[in-house]
């Protein structure tokens, strides 16, 4: 049972329904682009690696404000010493895959993507966790094939403190998932962007001279300043 892009599983009838004017849908994928908040589903966990015996009681609890923070158009990851995973757990139909940009510029934190699958393994060859690193300014992008049933994402990072440098976080964005058989809900076109038509697979540019709050059937003249 799937969905076509531009549509929705409605859950109380159990049929695949139109997006309304003003959301889209990728049928067969979830993207997350909006980082107002973190989105549903997305589960942040911080533990304190440590080898030194006796230190670790009280640096376990300095680890519970430590996490990844949501910036808009992109997620930040911690910069302390603390090892953050910011989780996402999916139910694919058929195998998949998983893409996201990302901005990691300092190799003095650590950064690794994984997944675990329902028979709890990892991936195969560890050797693909370690994320490359990107030029400053530059996203880069990764891409990973999900097996069909359940995979559980995480995006973990360890920063290495030395003396009073500053660690500079990981940014990420543009997360999609492909493989769901179905959408939920549709998503709201973003601000800037809009749908005139139910049964949209995505949102499109306002024109020039014009603008859009999020979820916009169409886009606003701008004021002409006298």
């Amino acid at each position: 049972f799937s969905c076509a892009s531009g549509e929705y599983l409605e859950m109380k009838n159990q049929v695949c329904s139109k997006c309304a004017e003003g959301t889209y849908s990728l049928g067969s994928g979830i993207k997350f682009d909006e980082w107002d908040e973190l989105p549903a589903g997305f589960s942040n966990v911080a533990t304190f690696m440590d080898t030194a015996v006796g230190s670790s009681e009280s640096k376990a609890d300095s680890c519970n404000n430590s996490s990844w923070t949501p910036r808009g158009n992109y997620i930040e990851s911690n910069r302390d010493d603390c090892t953050v995973s910011l989780i996402y757990a999916v139910h694919l139909k058929k195998s998949g895959s998983v893409f996201f940009e990302y901005q990691y510029i300092d190799n003095n934190i650590f950064f690794e993507f994984f997944i675990q699958n329902d028979q709890c393994k990892e991936m195969e060859s560890t050797a693909d966790k370690w994320v490359k690193l990107t030029d400053n300014g530059e996203w880069g992008s990764h891409s990973v094939t999900l097996k069909s049933g359940s995979n559980i994402l995480y995006w973990r990072t360890t920063g290495i403190l030395m003396g009073s440098k500053v660690v500079k976080p990981v940014l990420v964005k543009n997360i999609t998932i492909e493989g769901v058989a179905y959408a939920s809900e549709c998503f709201a076109c973003k601000p800037g962007t809009f749908s005139d038509k139910p049964g949209a697979s995505g949102c499109q540019v306002c024109p020039r001279d014009t603008y859009s709050e999020k979820g916009a059937k169409e886009c606003t003249k701008c004021k002409e300043e006298m």
